[in-house]
């Protein structure tokens, strides 16, 4: 928790319950991250008006290209909603937070129970993660899917929705398209580059996609947006485009969860043991896919 909080935390309770003596927001989504409202918006729907906060500058950029209003801190509502873990933001009792990953089950070690507990609700994908947070003394966790795929099966992407991004991204229909993604780099996760300069190989025979976190280095970021004839997605949601391959790439990302509600052929680079990584994830990956260790190995793996 950052010294900051301890400045703003007893001026932000004092003017909250003077706020609510006149009249307070209902529900506020304090938004993060741009992939935070891209979880959130499958849920906004099917609730009352919604206050949007902004946390940040490329937040507001994001949500001013969609027409979103919203709001900056502080603000006083009486429920807030948020895919991160700073609840400790809205200190004060009376307010219901509810909070939710912003990724499919667990790849990522679980952090102190303070950051889940200090939640009224804390949404996961599964009841496999709310058994395993019980163990831990975590006792907010209730299991409630993943919205973010709810397109995937409502009819929403359907096939004349999926043909027009075929036909934008000139997606050859006689060859196999693959999408290649990565975790952000750090402690090993990532094998990004294994393939990244070597991707050039691929792209006569295949349709390539590419996508990686958000956190990823900019230098290779920028290198990836270079590589000729492959498509690097910009998107924030790329559940269409999973819908689109035929073969996943990936390492330690939980876009790896993602893919398997389409049941198609996975591949994974093996990472090496980390503080960031949990074995029983690692087993899991090494059951699901078919795993590799260099790119000379892609090939035959993918056939």
């Amino acid at each position: 928790m950052v010294f900051s909080y301890y400045i703003y935390k007893y001026p932000y309770k004092i003017s909250w319950h003077i706020k609510s003596l006149f009249g307070l927001d209902n529900i506020a989504f304090y938004c993060a991250d741009p992939l935070d409202y891209e979880m959130f918006e499958h849920i906004n729907k099917y609730l009352p008006k919604v206050t949007i906060i902004a946390k940040n500058k490329k937040t507001k950029i994001y949500l001013s290209a969609k027409g979103i209003n919203y709001k900056t801190m502080p603000v006083f509502p009486k429920v807030v909603i948020m895919g991160r873990h700073e609840h400790y933001k809205f200190d004060v009792k009376r307010i219901i937070k509810i909070g939710f990953d912003h990724g499919l089950y667990q790849f990522k070690r679980w952090t102190s129970n303070k950051y889940y507990n200090g939640f009224d609700v804390y949404f996961v994908s599964s009841q496999d993660q709310v058994e395993i947070a019980k163990k831990r003394g975590i006792k907010s966790t209730v299991a409630i899917g993943y919205p973010k795929l709810d397109n995937a099966f409502n009819g929403t992407y359907n096939d004349e929705y999926l043909n027009k991004i075929r036909l934008r991204h000139n997606i050859n229909p006689s060859k196999k398209t693959i999408i290649f993604t990565t975790t952000w780099n750090v402690d090993g996760l990532s094998a990004i580059e294994k393939w990244i300069y070597r991707i050039n190989e691929l792209t006569d025979d295949f349709n390539i996609l590419l996508t990686a976190h958000t956190w990823t280095e900019p230098k290779l970021l920028n290198e990836l947006k270079n590589i000729k004839n492959a498509v690097f997605l910009e998107e924030f949601d790329i559940t269409p485009y999973l819908m689109i391959a035929d073969i996943f790439v990936g390492d330690y990302n939980s876009l790896i969860g993602e893919f398997c509600s389409f049941d198609k052929p996975i591949i994974t680079f093996k990472v090496p043991d980390s503080d960031r990584s949990i074995p029983e994830v690692k087993e899991l990956i090494k059951k699901i896919s078919i795993q590799i260790d260099e790119f000379s190995e892609i090939r035959a793996a993918i056939n």
